[in-house]
């Protein structure tokens, strides 16, 4: 780890399980729209590439013959999940002493994730994280989301740092392609969302047990 100058962290089902927030949200935007709401384990299996994506098979299954206007609804789930952003999430055991150790030690600290940039960083704040990270990009700091590398090129540039002095810490495939696009190392967790595929399929460089194996590491 003394050679990693830059570590960049996913956010949902990596730092925080925040698919409670998220189906609460969800459900907020479907019940308005007078569809049926979905669940907690659905929600776990379905989140993790971005709002739209996740709407989407919310709505295949909620929507039946129903007619609606998809735009109109991401619009109403967006409000309610700025809402909701941060009121249901829970970090993850350790997660917080690990971002605090890393930042102690004087690491530059980011966050990659497809959740909107202002949900991110209500939920960040909400649970007293915020201040430790450089930089926070969301799904809409760029034109593409993960797994394009958009988002790990900028920071490499941003931060004048080599593909080997950094470390992604993701949990799921998604993580380990964009990782793996742009050269650097990521690290998964299998606490998190991977729409029920196995981790070990997506060939990441280290599957941890959770951020108490990770702070033994440090």
């Amino acid at each position: 780890m003394h050679r990693i100058q830059l570590i960049i962290f996913d956010l949902d089902g990596t730092l925080l399980d925040t698919a409670p927030e998220v189906a609460l949200a969800a459900n907020d935007a479907l019940e308005e729209a007078g569809l049926r709401s979905i669940s907690l384990e659905q929600t776990r299996q379905w989140v993790g590439r971005g709002a739209e994506n996740f709407l989407e098979k919310a709505l295949e299954f909620s929507a039946g013959q129903k007619k609606v206007v998809f735009a109109e609804l991401l619009a109403r789930f967006y409000y309610f999940y700025k809402i909701r952003s941060g009121t249901r999430s829970y970090l993850y055991p350790f997660a917080k002493e690990v971002v605090q150790h890393f930042h102690q030690q004087g690491k530059r600290l980011a966050v990659l994730t497809n959740k909107f940039k202002a949900g991110a960083d209500k939920t960040l704040q909400a649970h007293g994280l915020y201040d430790y990270f450089d930089e926070v990009l969301g799904g809409d700091s760029f034109a593409d989301k993960k797994p394009n590398p958009v988002g790990v090129h900028y920071l490499l540039d941003k931060y004048r740092v080599a593909p080997d002095e950094v470390l992604f810490l993701g949990d799921s495939s998604h993580d380990v392609q964009t990782a793996h696009q742009a050269g650097v190392k990521v690290w998964v967790f299998p606490h998190g969302y991977n729409h029920g595929e196995p981790l070990a399929a997506s060939n990441p460089d280290r599957i941890l047990t959770g951020f108490d194996e990770l702070l033994q590491r440090l």
